[in-house]
């Protein structure tokens, strides 16, 4: 089975799809192009049919016989032929620039994306001239053509009028290749395709009576010489026989608005004026290019002008005796030639006797004006010079000479072949291409530098892992040394190209070696300026790809965080990005990794956008600092904790309470207390309860101070009872006394303290004097060890099932007010269940139902979320509610 190339399953799906899918749209921009404007529908069918046709062919070249894409692709070409013939003929008139339809009108049929002029190409190829099919053709017909296409490219060769050095060897050659088609046609019974075959040809009748004009005057002219021998032409009798083309055509053309007497004395004097051999010439190529059925006079005339030219030209240049270098300044002297011989005065004005100065041009002339036409038909040259003669000049140093779209065609046809001796072939003319960089010509180093970022998807799909390091470093030479500004910006598209290929495939080697490169190189020409390169070479996008790969989950690449240290801030920006999204949260492994790989550049920036004012960034440093070193997070936070917001210090806290982070608990426990007084009010909760858990005991008296309610600022009965707590766990003996007398102190009759503060003393001295009742208080919230990686802090309170759920009422900012109920409770958070998923972070106002007209409400913040539900935290509430929760707690305690 052949192998078949993706490439083309890809382009064929294409196809149908601008064929047969969506033709409207195709047919659209086809009929827009469309010179004659002539039934617009009947050209789009044509043109649709001839698409598939051609699509068919280049399918009987990758795909075996029964291969079921040839199958489905001889199908799609069969039907959209079908709907043109179904009643009339199709013929086709297989030209040098495309495929001229007899049906709609004498014109090049529409050809934006260039497929009619490859189809010509390989119909000429094959030997075909013109071709007919007529109504009732078969399916087998069709697929018999193709056969012999393919048959006919392998066995006959491509023989073209520049390979033959006469002209009855090109009437012989073409005889050869007619016989062999009609006997083909003849043993496998093909009636309704014709190949080369005239079917109800009619002339225009001008071009008739201008024919008849040059034969009779060629052929009585007093100067014929019997017995001059036949001679092949020169450059000179080439030029001078265009020359006279121009001139007898002039009479044709409606500008002039010449009588018939005048028109035919014009042509007279343009003969008499030409030498003997010239009109001979010319009117021998009359007779080997005769006109078409229904072709227009200008058209014939252009076609006449290029096939003079395209056969000398041809012919030269497999003599050697036409340089690839001097092929368009060929084109260009013939083409200035034919348009100053076209030119002619415009008609005079109205009562004027005497003629305008100024100077208008024939249609022939007009067309070989513009720079676009030359240059097609240079492409075209290329496109059709024999395969020897352009492998030659392929493997040559003049290949810069070769335009970039023939050459495009030739590597894309090399690259699409799937073999690997074409895709070799093709590689080895990439590169062949790429050192004509070193040319000591500015212009082959300009068309070389644009021809190469025109060929980036073909050398993409050449070298699919890696490109070659000579791509690269020929580039790279070139620019160092480059001063012409349009070559200069051209390499550097080029080379930044390169990298972006680099980048994305992963090979980061290669990219960070261009970068190295440009940076050593020493210039300061701009935008050849190397540094200046470097710079736009590490762009946010390719910083993107790269920060993307370093977070993969794969070993991190070596290169990478060489790479990402050159600009930290992109690095940062992306980072952060990526946090706002609802993946963050698992990226942010990676994301420490990266930086601690990368290390103190990263690291130092982080520390001091914990002090910018832009929210997202601050707290993305938290969490990045965190995660990747809490110690910068411990040090920035004493300056920057003030000026946060209520959530950032929430996070920061948070975060460097993670059971993650216990090495560091301690140190955070101390930094907290040194930043308690600046800290939120929902927030210091937490921050103490970090100090007690971590066994902080320089922060005694500072707990002492704030239990006592005699503190400056920390006054809140909920903060008091968080103190008290802490003072328990780190079983302070100093605070003994103080606690006694928060928990019996009197006033009258009446105790000093609300009970929830009595409550909360009695359980610390209870566990500092390690009282029968303490293994009671110990299971409520004496519990540092017992947390989940769910969990962003660790459990500081046993956290206690409930047999029957607790209904809740939540009342959240972004989502308003809804029931939950609650699973588990302890005295430090719960966990709900909700349809409503809150966000992490996200602070609530909580209203529990603990029993028959018993609610305790308080305010809570997020800490985690599942599908089903959500872990709070109580971050405050006042003294009864505290009081309530706690016995509800000690009452479902497991006994």
């Amino acid at each position: 089975m052949v192998r078949v190339p993706s490439s083309i399953d890809k382009d064929a799906g294409q196809r149908h799809s601008a064929v047969n899918g969506t033709p409207e749209a195709a047919d659209a921009a086809n009929v827009a192009t469309n010179p004659t404007g002539v039934d617009g529908d009947k050209i789009a069918n044509i043109h649709r049919a001839l698409l598939n046709f051609h699509l068919l062919l280049r399918c009987q070249r990758l795909y075996e016989v029964g291969h079921p894409q040839r199958i489905a692709t001889l199908g799609l070409a069969y039907d959209s032929l079908h709907s043109v013939v179904g009643r009339n003929k199709l013929e086709l008139q297989v030209m040098r620039d495309g495929l001229v339809s007899s049906s709609p009108g004498a014109a090049l049929l529409p050809d934006a994306t260039g497929e009619m002029l490859a189809l010509s190409s390989v119909l000429r190829q094959a030997g075909i001239r013109r071709l007919c099919f007529l109504p009732k053709v078969r399916l087998q017909e069709l697929d018999i053509l193709a056969e012999l296409i393919k048959v006919s490219l392998m066995t006959m060769g491509q023989v073209t009028i520049g390979q033959i050095s006469a002209k009855t060897s090109d009437s012989e050659a073409n005889a050869t290749r007619d016989v062999w088609w009609m006997s083909n046609f003849a043993e496998r019974d093909v009636e309704r395709i014709l190949v080369n075959t005239q079917v109800d040809r009619k002339v225009d009748t001008l071009l008739t009576s201008l024919i008849a004009t040059l034969v009779a005057y060629g052929g009585h002219s007093p100067r014929v010489d019997s017995e001059s021998v036949a001679r092949l032409p020169g450059f000179d009798d080439l030029m001078a026989t265009l020359k006279l083309l121009a001139r007898i055509t002039l009479p044709l053309e409606p500008a002039r608005e010449l009588s018939p007497e005048a028109g035919a004395h014009a042509i007279h004097e343009a003969m008499e004026e030409a030498s003997h051999e010239t009109v001979q010439l010319l009117l021998s190529a009359i007779s080997q290019y005769s006109p078409e059925e229904g072709e227009a006079p200008q058209f014939y005339v252009k076609r006449l002008a290029e096939s003079l030219i395209f056969e000398y030209l041809l012919a030269e240049f497999a003599a050697g005796s036409l340089t690839p270098v001097s092929v368009r300044p060929t084109f260009d002297r013939l083409g200035d030639a034919l348009v100053t011989a076209g030119k002619f005065p415009s008609p005079a004005g109205p009562g004027s006797q005497a003629p305008s100065p100024s100077v208008m041009a024939s249609s022939l002339a007009a067309t070989w004006a513009a720079e676009s036409y030359r240059e097609k038909l240079v492409t075209r040259f290329w496109l059709e010079l024999p395969p020897r003669e352009k492998s030659l000049v392929l493997r040559g140093p003049d290949l810069w000479s070769v335009p970039v779209l023939a050459l495009r065609q030739t590597l894309g046809n090399l690259a699409d072949a799937g073999a690997d001796a074409p895709r070799r072939e093709a590689r080895h003319i990439v590169l062949n291409y790429a050192r004509r960089l070193e040319h000591e010509d500015p212009r082959a180093r300009q068309a070389v530098a644009a021809g190469l970022n025109e060929f980036l998807p073909i050398i993409e799909s050449l070298w699919p892992n890696q490109l070659p390091e000579d791509l690269n470093r020929v580039a790279l030479a070139a620019l160092r040394i480059e001063r012409e500004p349009q070559t200069a910006v051209a390499l550097a598209t080029f080379i930044e190209s390169l990298s972006n290929i680099a980048v994305v495939r992963g090979d980061y080697d290669s990219f960070e070696a261009v970068l190295l490169a440009l940076e050593q190189s020493s210039g300061d020409f701009d935008p050849a300026n190397p540094s200046a390169l470097a710079k736009r070479l590490f762009a946010q996008e390719r910083v993107f790809l790269l920060v993307d790969a370093g977070l993969a989950h794969r070993a991190l690449d070596p290169v990478l965080p060489r790479l990402l240290v050159r600009d930290p801030d992109k690095l940062l920006d992306r980072l952060t990005f990526l946090l706002g999204e609802a993946r963050g949260g698992s990226l942010l492994p990676a994301m420490a990794r990266l930086i601690r790989t990368i290390g103190v550049p990263v690291l130092t920036i982080l520390e001091t956008r914990l002090y910018e004012a832009r929210p997202q960034r601050v707290t993305a440093a938290i969490k990045l600092l965190a995660a990747a070193d809490p110690d910068r997070l411990l040090r920035g936070l004493t300056r920057a904790l003030a000026s946060w917001e209520w959530n950032m210090q929430d996070l920061a806290v948070s975060e460097l309470s993670r059971p993650t982070t216990a090495p560091n608990a301690q140190t955070a426990a101390f930094v907290f207390s040194t930043v308690l007084t600046n800290a939120h009010p929902l927030v210091v909760p937490m921050m103490i309860d970090q100090i007690g858990l971590s066994g902080e005991s320089s922060a005694i008296p500072q707990l002492m101070e704030i239990a006592s309610g005699e503190h400056t600022t920390l006054r809140d009965q909920f903060v008091r009872i968080k103190a008290i707590e802490a003072l328990g766990r780190l079983r302070a003996t100093e605070s003994m006394q103080l606690l006694h007398l928060l928990a019996e102190r009197r006033t009258g009759i009446a105790f000093a303290e609300p009970s929830g503060l009595r409550a909360a003393a009695q359980d610390a001295l209870a566990l500092i004097e390690d009282r029968p009742t303490s293994a009671s208080v110990r299971a409520t919230f004496d519990a540092p060890n017992m947390h989940t990686p769910l969990y962003s802090v660790p459990r500081r309170y046993t956290r206690v099932p409930l047999d029957s759920p607790l209904r809740a009422q939540v009342s959240a900012k972004a989502t308003g007010a809804s029931l939950a109920q609650v699973k588990t409770i302890s005295l430090g958070g719960a966990y709900l269940e909700s349809s409503k998923t809150l966000s992490v972070g996200e602070s609530l106002q909580l209203e529990v139902r603990s029993g028959l007209g018993k609610k305790i409400r308080c305010t809570a913040i997020v800490r985690n979320s599942t599908p089903d539900g959500n872990g709070v935290e109580f971050v405050h509430m006042n003294d009864e509610d505290r009081n309530k929760l706690r016995k509800l707690v000690l009452r479902k305690m497991p006994s």
